[in-house]
């Protein structure tokens, strides 16, 4: 089960491997089957982890939501960081040369995806926030390739989305860092000068890339109502890609610790999500990008409304937001097993922090 940081004791066991990467290299901080002491637990803290899958004796039976493969993300992130140190240290010059490296860490990614059909996007993996920025590319093109493949998009489409994902934010290299890692709200001229970055990308990758992807990259801050930036574009006028892409960067925003809030759980963004449906997002695109993030990943601690504690042991299709669970007594044995998509007696999920 997914324990909070803040609630690790000594004697836990890890179910899963803690990787650190630090944009060129996986490196195992502590290895699955690790029996937790006071010195791990605080060097989970100090990595930024905001916790760990440890194994109860009740839960050995829990197979952990599958991941996406370490050494392609390993190489992914690499790449990501790469990329970004050059354009820093090269006047935002972006080359044929890191194009192509992209383009063939996209088609890794698209094959690793329609392999693992059962690969759901799991957020809570993502949880080292020292590389924000790299692991922001990543999973915006991980879940515009899913969410594409769901759609049913041929393989030069899914190709293009996940180059729009990998390359959506490199317009903000030219913004101020200042202000990109501002803590308080922006003032409207930062704003103004925030708003600039789809502009910057498409210059920087003019000539370089397809007219799709530039057009996804353009899109990808508006909104479904014509609220968003920087045309003000409005339902079917808005880009495929463009939908897709905006409902996966705030998906990531919001599930991610930034300088100016704590990270939202991912059933607190999927019920903003469908708040804000046929508002600032595409309905029918919500509802198929929904089917590919995991609200409550297998083994998180949770509880329900009746204030009994439980861990998730499986997650529904039909309602992610409604999993099946296993109830944990205070004694630490387990009680019922139960479908909380057929039982509305326990309204209230909330993950335990």
């Amino acid at each position: 089960m997914f324990v909070d940081k803040n609630n690790l004791k000594p004697g836990m066991i890890l179910a899963a491997d803690l990787i650190v990467n630090d944009g060129e290299n996986n490196d195992v901080l502590l290895v699955q089957g690790q029996a937790l002491n006071n010195f791990h637990i605080k060097k989970i803290s100090t990595y930024n982890f905001d916790g760990a899958y440890v194994i109860g004796e009740a839960f050995n039976d829990l197979c952990l939501d599958p991941e996406l493969d370490k050494e392609l993300e390993a190489k992914a992130l690499s790449e990501i960081k790469n990329f970004y140190n050059k354009l820093e240290n090269d006047n935002s010059k972006v080359t044929n040369e890191s194009i192509s490296i992209f383009s063939e860490v996209v088609d890794e990614l698209i094959a690793e995806l329609l392999y693992k059909k059962e690969l759901t996007n799991n957020i809570m993996i993502f949880r080292n926030h020292d590389e924000y920025t790299y692991q922001h590319c990543l999973s915006v093109a991980n879940l515009s390739i899913s969410t594409g493949i769901s759609l049913g998009l041929k393989n030069e489409m899914l190709h293009d989305l996940g180059m729009a994902g990998f390359l959506h934010d490199i317009g903000k290299v030219v913004i101020p860092k200042e202000i990109i890692n501002k803590t308080g709200k922006l003032t409207e001229n930062e704003f103004k000068l925030m708003k600039k970055h789809p502009f910057a990308a498409v210059n920087m990758l003019k000539g370089l890339v397809s007219k799709e992807i530039l057009e996804g990259i353009i899109s990808h801050h508006e909104k479904f109502d014509g609220t968003g930036y920087p045309y003000g574009k409005k339902g079917e006028n808005i880009n495929l890609y463009g939908k897709i892409l905006a409902i996966c960067d705030v998906y990531h925003a919001l599930t991610s610790n930034r300088p100016y809030r704590r990270p939202c759980f991912p059933p607190e963004v999927i019920e903003y999500l469908m708040g804000n449906a046929e508002k600032h997002f595409d309905y029918d695109i919500l509802n198929i990008f929904l089917k590919n993030v995991v609200a409550f990943p297998v083994g998180t601690y949770i509880k329900l409304s009746n204030k009994m504690n439980g861990v998730v042991i499986k997650n529904n299709l039909e309602n992610n937001l409604r999993p099946i669970i296993r109830i944990l007594n205070p004694d630490n044995t387990t009680g019922e097993e139960i479908d909380l998509f057929n039982n509305h007696t326990y309204m209230n999920v909330t993950i335990i922090a």
